[in-house]
């Protein structure tokens, strides 16, 4: 693992992360953890309706297939994780956590070189907060190892 590149930074969007920003850490020969914060800017478009609002997620990856000449790890995964969606502008009285969620996904990185890529994954989500239903979980994302 010597002179391998173990962190990472990226910029990206999904659901439930919102458009987001993120750093991810190496911690074994093929598993990273990872930390993001998202935001959305408040949206009213009739059908949907978004105040303010702020995502905090925690991610493990296991990365399980393939092979990758820009990286040690396998460019396809499995991650799994938790996410807080946080509404901004709230009376007082009115809790701010709307939505508690966690999720499973397939993806894959996609090395542009041995510094930066691109990675997709896809999956499904539960939301555990006021009222359990499902939904789609995705996100693409731009990272930068360092």
């Amino acid at each position: 693992m010597s002179g391998q590149k173990k962190v990472s930074v990226s910029a990206g969007i999904g659901y439930p992360e919102l458009i987001n920003a993120g750093i991810k850490y190496q911690a074994l020969d093929q598993a990273r953890i990872g930390f993001s914060i998202g935001w959305f800017p408040p949206f009213d478009s009739g059908y949907l309706d978004f105040n303010n609002t702020l995502s905090f997620s925690g991610d493990i990856y296991f990365h399980f297939a393939g092979s990758s000449k820009y990286s040690n790890l396998r460019p396809w995964y499995g991650r799994v994780g938790f996410n807080i969606i946080l509404e901004l502008q709230q009376p007082s009285d009115v809790d701010p956590i709307d939505c508690l969620d966690a999720y499973i996904r397939i993806g894959r990185d996609l090395y542009i070189d041995k510094n930066s890529g691109i990675s997709l994954d896809a999956g499904i989500g539960c939301n555990f907060y006021t009222e359990t239903y499902f939904f789609p979980a995705l996100g693409v994302c731009y990272f930068y190892r360092f």
